[in-house]
């Protein structure tokens, strides 16, 4: 009987091969579109996931609220911390800290020198609460002693060639060596924290460098903990406020206002948005995954009611066939059945096809989002799960309503050429499906509008400082600063280069923020964010002066004594004329002098718009530069000038890799992954509306086919062309208005919620509203048109010979 079921299906799809074209076509490349979002979703979904503790483990969250840059939640913690928490909290199992090893530059064995990324320091607890696979070493000591690194697969065989000659072999650090005491298994690509190296955190405690970790005003670690349950989260931080009063502000080390939460480690990855300072850790964007999520959904609903709407529209076609079945014996169940049957075949080969489309598609999309994706029928049960449900789901929910509603024909009625039922309800049915598709399209062509603007607005927007041609050259910490000065001196000789300057970091500030003392009687404190620069790099990076001057080397006081302050700064002090103001002192200053303000700069973005510009204080202090930035005249052939910058650097830093920053490519990068997904969110989107399309051409085309009768007649009694056409259109016009009219109001609220991400962003205007309706009401109106046009224009003495 099944074999029957799908024999007879496939007869009757080939009799109405074009619009089962349009149905398979539909439903293949949404289904396509629904499972390469899916992919996406599944990764983004995955990360941490390899961890046996996870429902344990937390990170620990600090809410700090200082004077100049207001609320901020960070994670990175003070030193003491994690030892504390173990000490005072009989809940929390275990601790480990986690710090990045920013003062290794270069590693080296032998003739082998690299920069190495994921490098870190980190206490022996790693390796039980992240449940890493050991291959060689001992996990309770790996890290117990000073100078002992631990080393991933990959790691060891690109420095000795084999994980077998690793181990006890001694390599340098920088410029200390240290002994590799194990090898570890290398980590799975999903995790918030990727490492292929961790030195004992004990070395670093040991180095004078490092004094600050002994105390609580300093934080630069990441702390997890581990607790018993993980329903004592609650409990642990109900203690916070006690811990805090008995640890942090019984201490004399600036802190006004602190709180402590427990973020857990499943949140870690993709609900970090209010999290700042998170450069050593990967993050995604939940808001996005639920955006991306809604849109497959939408895609699959909107292939599934052309599917629907189509197969109503054919029931008038297919009555006489339902009536002749009915008149032979067939009962109500069985006919529903035949109907499933042709859902299912249909859905079936279209799945088939929409597997092709993903093969063809995934490469492109690997190489926007720089991901891995593929098909892994064997691997991924998940994937074939969700494959296999989406064949039942879509086809009862695509069949079901055709099935029923062509089941309930009465056979006299058929077979005289009537729809067979009483009523309107399809008819309702089908303009509330056609509403539902344009309320999608119309909603992800205003979002499509509000968010290229907001892109645009980005890209262009005057950052108050220049990234264009400009490169970066980080040579770290110590004794390689004392280059920086002949270095500078060499580079000036080439008339191609503009300017050198010394900085902490290509945008001007270090990482770090902390709290300077106004020189008046009531000692007003101010948290700021703080720069080390050199006297040339305003001037280089086209930073211009509100007020006072630059740094200048004819007069001493600057380097150490002076500061130059940013607006916002000057603002959050309520200085008027801030040049000539003094602070008791400035971290970076010369603590024998009160640095003297002597210029004020024009606000610039340091950091992405989605964070407001913070006070910020800039110090003339070598000792604390990491870097040189070099600017070069525009029309200056980069690639040469390149050659000649790294014969300079090799010079300077031999065994030390060139691994230059184009300042370029810094500035885009704040918003890499936002471009990749607007892409993406483009290319669905334009699916979205084009199914749209194909469903409301198909649809057309089958209701004008069945009007011909009464076209032949209109125009028989004079009927001119175009009102017949503006007849037949206005009807789905007002369809598409109506659906413009409901969906702008939820997406205009979503697209708020997004936009608020960003400390700076456009407004939405009606011009994006009325674009999106508009351009959909038009698009729309000329699909109409193309076949009520050609149908009104017919012969009419044909229509009615076809009647």
């Amino acid at each position: 009987m099944i074999l029957n079921f799908l024999t007879t299906a496939l007869r009757s799809l080939l009799r109405q091969k074009s619009y089962a074209i349009i149905n398979l076509a539909g439903l293949s490349v949404g289904i396509a579109s629904f499972l390469l979002i899916a992919l996406y979703i599944q990764h983004e979904t995955g990360f941490d996931k390899h961890l046996d503790k996870r429902d344990r483990l937390f990170r620990v969250v600090e809410i700090q609220n200082e004077p100049g840059v207001g609320e901020q939640h960070v994670a990175i913690t003070m030193g003491p911390l994690a030892a504390s928490l173990t000490a005072d909290f009989p809940q929390v199992v275990d601790a480990v800290r986690i710090m990045p090893a920013f003062d290794i530059q270069v590693v080296n064995y032998e003739d082998k020198y690299f920069r190495e990324k994921g490098l870190y320091y980190a206490d022996p607890s790693i390796f039980n609460m992240f449940n890493i696979d050991m291959l060689q070493g001992n996990p309770k000591t790996a890290l117990l002693e000073p100078m002992k690194v631990v080393l991933s697969e990959k790691t060891a065989l690109k420095y000795f060639g084999s994980t077998d000659k690793a181990l006890g072999k001694s390599m340098l650090l920088g410029k200390r060596s240290f002994i590799v005491s194990g090898i570890i298994k290398d980590q799975p690509a999903q995790t918030h924290l990727f490492y292929d190296m961790l030195v004992s955190m004990s070395s670093a405690e040991s180095l004078p460098e490092f004094e600050w970790m002994k105390g609580w005003g300093s934080n630069s670690l990441i702390t997890y903990v581990e607790l018993d349950r993980p329903e004592s989260r609650v409990n642990v931080e109900a203690g916070m406020v006690d811990f805090l009063k008995k640890h942090v502000f019984s201490e004399d080390d600036g802190w006004e206002y602190l709180e402590m939460y427990l973020q857990p480690m499943k949140d870690v990855y993709l609900d970090s948005g209010h999290i700042k300072f998170q450069n050593v850790t990967a993050s995604g964007d939940k808001n996005l995954v639920i955006a991306f999520t809604v849109i497959a959904i939408l895609i699959l609903l909107v292939a599934c009611v052309n599917f629907i709407n189509i197969s109503i529209a054919r029931s008038v076609k297919r009555s006489r066939e339902v009536g002749m079945r009915k008149v032979l014996g067939a009962d109500r169940q069985s006919l529903v059945y035949q109907f499933i049957s042709e859902s299912f075949l249909l859905t079936l080969v279209a799945v088939v096809i929409s597997v092709g489309f993903i093969e063809l598609a995934l490469p492109e999309m690997n190489k926007l989002l720089a991901t891995d994706f593929h098909l892994d029928f064997t691997g991924n049960y998940l994937f074939n799960i969700g494959l296999i449900a989406l064949l039942f789901i879509i086809s009862l929910a695509s069949g079901s309503y055709p099935a029923f509603y062509l089941s309930r024909f009465q056979p006299v009625r058929a077979l005289n050429g009537g729809s067979g039922i009483k009523g309107g309800s399809a008819g309702y049915l089908s303009k509330g499906l056609v509403v539902f598709q344009f309320m999608i399209s119309v909603g992800l062509m205003f979002s499509v509008l509000v968010i290229n603007d907001q892109v645009r607005y980005i890209r262009e927007k005057d950052m108050g400082i220049t990234y264009r041609d400009a490169v970066f050259l980080n040579f770290g910490s110590g004794e390689d600063v004392q280059k920086f000065e002949p270095m500078r001196n060499e580079f000036l000789v080439d008339p191609r280069i503009k300017s050198v300057a010394g900085c902490s970091f290509l945008n001007g500030v270090s990482g770090s923020q902390g709290p300077v003392f106004v020189d008046d009687s009531a000692k007003t404190k101010l948290t700021v964010r703080f720069g080390y620069v050199d006297y040339d790099f305003f001037d280089a990076m086209g930073v211009s002066f509100a007020a006072g001057r630059n740094f200048d080397r004819n007069i001493t006081s600057d380097k150490g004594g002076s500061v130059i302050i940013n607006q916002a700064a000057a603002r959050k002090l309520g200085w008027r004329n801030p040049v000539g103001k003094r602070f008791n002192s400035v971290m970076g200053a010369d603590t024998s002098l009160k640095p003297e303000v002597i210029g004020v700069i024009n606000d610039y973005h340091y950091f992405s718009l989605r964070s407001l510009i913070e006070p910020a204080v800039y110090v003339m202090n070598p000792e604390r530069f990491r870097g040189v930035v070099i600017g070069l005249y525009s029309h200056t052939n980069q690639q040469e000038v390149m050659k000649f910058i790294e014969d300079i650097w090799h010079d300077h830093f031999p065994g030390t890799p060139f691994q230059p920053v184009l300042a370029s490519e810094f500035a885009s990068g704040n918003y890499k992954n936002e471009q990749k997904l607007f892409s993406l969110f483009i290319y669905f989107t334009s699916i979205s509306v084009l199914l749209s399309l194909l469903g409301l051409f198909g649809l057309t085309s089958l209701l004008i086919e069945q009007k011909t009768k009464i076209i032949g007649i209109r125009r028989v009694l004079g009927g001119s062309v175009w009102r017949i056409t503006a007849q037949l259109i206005r009807d789905y016009m007002i369809l598409v208005v109506i659906a413009g009219l409901l969906a702008l109001p939820l997406t205009y609220y979503l697209l708020e919620q997004q936009l608020n991400q960003f400390a700076y962003h456009i407004d939405i205007s009606m011009f994006h509203m009325m674009y999106a309706v508009l351009s959909l009401t038009v698009i729309a109106f000329l699909t109409i048109v193309y076949k009520a046009y050609r149908a009104a224009k017919a012969n009419p003495v044909e229509s009615l010979k076809y009647e």
